[in-house]
């Protein structure tokens, strides 16, 4: 295998450690607590959307199977026996 006469030279470990500091350094696009600000907004408006779906399924559902009837044509009381 031929290397093209490159050399590698053996970097001490200092160099890897103030190279990879350099790397990682960098300054944030705005202040830290915006952040958390910006965290709380959106799970408040996702909050809002799930609000604004209480209720679709009853809305949309079909209606449950009343007990004493299949079309739920029971009697209340015994002086009233049923609908029709």
């Amino acid at each position: 295998m031929d290397d093209g006469g490159a050399r590698l030279a053996p970097m001490s470990s200092t160099t890897v450690f103030l190279v990879a500091e350099e790397a990682a350094h960098h300054e944030l696009p705005m202040p830290p607590w915006l952040f958390g600000v910006i965290a709380l907004l959106a799970f408040a408006f996702l909050l809002g959307v799930t609000w604004s779906f209480r209720g679709t399924h009853n809305k949309y559902a079909p209606p449950a199977p009343r007990p004493g009837g299949v079309d739920g044509d029971e009697p209340h009381w015994p002086e009233h026996p049923g609908h029709h």
